[in-house]
């Protein structure tokens, strides 16, 4: 019977066997691509790119980091959406492009937008490097350690980077995938970024997501288990790390690998990698957990022998002690000494720029001890602390070349510059404030049995009106850049148009693609006499959206810096934009004058004749026009005024010494100019670096740019001082000194 049943199976060929493999392969390749197909039509999930176009007519040209990109990484907690960097899909001809990676402390915690250390550093490098177009995009979400990085970085690769700034260690065993994390998979670094991968397609994050709810339903997490505490306390699983442990090895093993393959993406692509060291505090932070071992002591024993020692003078092996009390403590939200000297080790190897971070932040601190001078807490700068990481890259990236073979002295301005002039207010510091002291009531600055039903948010009653929108922001209730522009309508209304500008400025710094706030901020500008800073403004709204007012606002600062040709190109413009009576007949009046202060009498006689059409009898005034160098903004209008009093008795010492304070808080063509006249007259060869600065406030005049042109010669500048003889001659073919100059520049150029 057997012997019959088996005569009567039918033998495959061996092409009839693969065929029959090979369905039964595609039946379940075909049920993945059907379902992912259908999931993509009906657009379940989401996109999980670093990078997406922006949403919107307005902006359509840009890219953005994705919002929901968090999402990739946590599936427990909460995650942080990223900040609202954009750049130019296209990128330009003369761009430069810095890509910024790290964690909460890039992410600007525990301040909003405006006070990123690459917000500040993107606007130094733009002044410095005026032909360039300089983009820094900020990655960073937090709570993210390196899985997370190296994630990014093929696609950081992918947008044509010249530059990529890494700061990050902190969250190497806590963050994301971290091996002390509530929210890490997997033990296998391959099968983390697997998995990782596999998150692209649709299918699978159905299967993460269908596992997740029904994990949640056998376990019985709620979502409000999660409610009463910080990301900080929430993310750890595992609380105690002790020093040089298996575990803690382990930890340091995978950010070694993770980085090193990282900055080894990074030069396969040749892009340059700017990877900085990690600052804690260790003067003012007692170790959150202390566990003596056999071959340790405990962390506190060691933190107080440091305390002894700053007390008896002993400074440097007090840096020693409180730096080995941080390695030791077992809660490991600072990153341990040795994933600094893995970062060095990695930037040598790769041959990347190290940033010497912790020297900029110990030159800052009393004795070298950096402490609660420079962090809100543990790890996150205050806001001194944010200037001097935006000023740590910055040294770096200049001394690198890449962007510019030399630093041109006339656009340079130090950091306290920008710290001085920077858009943050009383309200971003109290928002900073508030965010610390909700983080310091949780663990690990409280013991775990001090939890209570009432939070900082429960408890806090604001002091002040300005305090009470910063807690509304601390609450999530509104915005910042809203409460920024309610101080500005408050100020404004007052007339106080100074306080009004810092809040619009405040403002643009967390938001900086609102048209509006910038041609709110030119007006309260140009009340205060800004009339550089306001024409920036106005140009900056015009790069996103060109306005009416945008037009009409720059003819104004055009007409008074003596553009005149220009301030009629933009009041035509305006006219373009809006053809209504009213604003024609504005931009009627302003060309009148246009043409009249030009001397084109034809033109402004025509233009009169067309008012009158509008506006019957109209009589236009002209004032005597003040020299455009004449507007002082309101800051320093005092010193310049003294400054000026010392200049007229030719007490020039004082002078010298006031316009030069002055520089300081504000930069000013007449400062400029009134310092490189004492130089030039004492043979000061940095007369000339005054003058380039005094140049756009003094262009119209022949006596100034005489003295420009003569010390171009004096330095040896023959092209540059034609230049400026061409242009006396345009001004007034009939000056003086046009002989002399001549003279000087033919004697010049046989010498060469």
């Amino acid at each position: 019977m057997d012997k019959q049943k088996s005569k009567n199976l039918v033998k495959l060929t061996k092409s009839k066997k693969l065929l029959f493999n090979l369905i039964l392969i595609s039946i379940p390749i075909f049920i993945f691509v059907f379902f992912e197909l259908v999931l993509r039509v009906i657009n379940y999930g989401d996109n999980l790119n670093l990078f997406t176009e922006f949403l919107g007519e307005e902006y359509k040209e840009y890219k953005i980091v994705n919002p929901v990109i968090g999402k990739k990484y946590f599936k427990k907690l909460p995650n942080t959406a990223p900040r609202h960097d954009m750049f130019l899909e296209e990128k330009p001809s003369n761009g430069f492009r810095i890509f910024v990676m790290g964690s909460s402390t890039v992410y600007g915690f525990p301040y909003e937008e405006n006070l990123l250390f690459s917000r500040i550093l993107q606007e130094r490098l733009q002044d410095c490097y005026p032909d360039k177009y300089i983009e820094v995009i900020n990655t960073a979400i937090t709570a993210i350690n390196s899985y997370t990085l190296l994630d990014f970085i093929d696609e950081i690769l992918d947008e044509e980077p010249d530059a990529i700034l890494l700061y990050a260690g902190h969250n190497e065993f806590y963050g994301a995938f971290g091996i002390g994390s509530i929210e890490k998979t997997i033990k296998s670094r391959a099968l983390t970024f697997f998995h990782l991968d596999l998150l692209s397609f649709k299918f699978y994050q159905l299967l993460r997501n269908t596992i997740n709810k029904i994990n949640g339903i056998i376990v019985g997490n709620k979502p409000e288990e999660f409610v009463k505490g910080t990301l900080m306390k929430v993310i750890v699983d595992n609380k105690e790390i002790p020093y040089k442990s298996e575990i803690y090895n382990e930890g340091i093993e995978i950010f070694k690998k993770n980085i090193d393959d990282l900055l080894n993406k990074a030069k396969k692509k040749n892009v340059k990698f700017f990877i900085s060291e990690l600052i804690s505090n260790v003067r003012d932070l007692k170790p959150f957990c202390s566990v003596a071992t056999s071959q340790y002591p405990s962390a506190s024993e060691v933190f107080y022998t440091g305390k002894k020692n700053e007390q008896e003078g002993l400074f440097e092996t007090a840096k020693e002690n409180y730096y080995l009390a941080k390695d030791l403590d077992c809660v490991r939200f600072r990153a341990s000494e040795e994933i600094n000297v893995i970062i060095r080790k990695l930037a040598a190897k790769y041959d990347a720029r190290l940033v010497p971070m912790i020297s900029y932040f110990e030159k800052a601190s009393p004795n070298m001890l950096i402490g609660n001078n420079l962090l809100t807490e543990h790890v996150h700068p205050n806001m001194d602390g944010y200037f001097i990481m935006a000023d740590a890259f910055f040294n770096e990236l200049v001394k690198s070349k890449l962007i510019g073979e030399k630093l041109n002295p006339v656009y340079y301005k130090n950091s306290a510059y920008y710290k001085r002039n920077w858009g943050y207010t009383e309200l971003d510091s109290l928002v900073g404030v508030h965010m610390v002291n909700s983080l310091r009531s949780y663990w690990p600055f409280r013991p775990l049995d001090e939890s209570s039903d009432k939070t900082y948010l429960d408890t806090y009653k604001p002091t002040s009106y300005i305090d009470s929108l910063a807690f509304e922001v601390f609450k999530t209730t509104i915005k910042i850049n809203e409460a920024h522009l309610t101080l500005a309508h408050l100020f404004k209304s007052k007339g106080d148009f100074y306080n009004a500008f810092r809040e619009y400025h405040a403002a643009i710094k967390y938001y900086p693609y609102r048209v509006k706030d910038y041609l709110e901020a030119a007006t309260c500008l140009m009340h205060n006499n800004d009339l550089t800073l306001a024409l920036k403004f106005i140009n900056k709204s015009l790069e996103l959206h060109e306005t009416f007012f945008a037009y009409f606002y720059k003819s104004e600062i055009l007409f008074i810096k003596g553009n005149y040709a220009e301030a009629g190109e933009a009041l035509n413009k305006a006219s373009e934009l809006d053809n209504s009576l009213n604003a024609k007949e504005k931009v009627l009046k302003k060309l009148h004058k246009v043409y009249f202060y030009s001397g084109n009498d034809i033109k402004s006689q025509e233009i009169l004749e067309e008012l009158r059409k509008i506006h019957p009898g109209y009589q236009p005034i002209f004032p005597q026009k003040k020299n455009y160098a004449y507007y002082v903004p309101v800051q320093v209008k005092g010193q310049i005024d003294r400054a000026l009093d010392f200049y007229k008795v030719k007490n020039f010492d004082a002078a010298l010494d006031e316009f030069l304070k002055s520089l300081e808080v504000k930069e000013t063509f007449i400062a400029n100019r009134c310092i490189g006249d004492i130089l030039f007259t004492s043979d000061d060869s940095s007369s000339i670096v005054y003058y380039q600065k005094a140049y756009p406030g003094y262009k119209n005049n022949a006596d100034f740019l005489l003295n420009l042109g003569i010390l171009y010669l004096q330095n040896r500048l023959t092209d540059k001082a034609q230049a400026v003889l061409e242009e006396i001659k345009r001004l007034d073919p009939n000056y003086k000194n046009i002989p002399l100059l001549e003279k000087n520049i033919q004697a010049q150029s046989l010498l060469k």
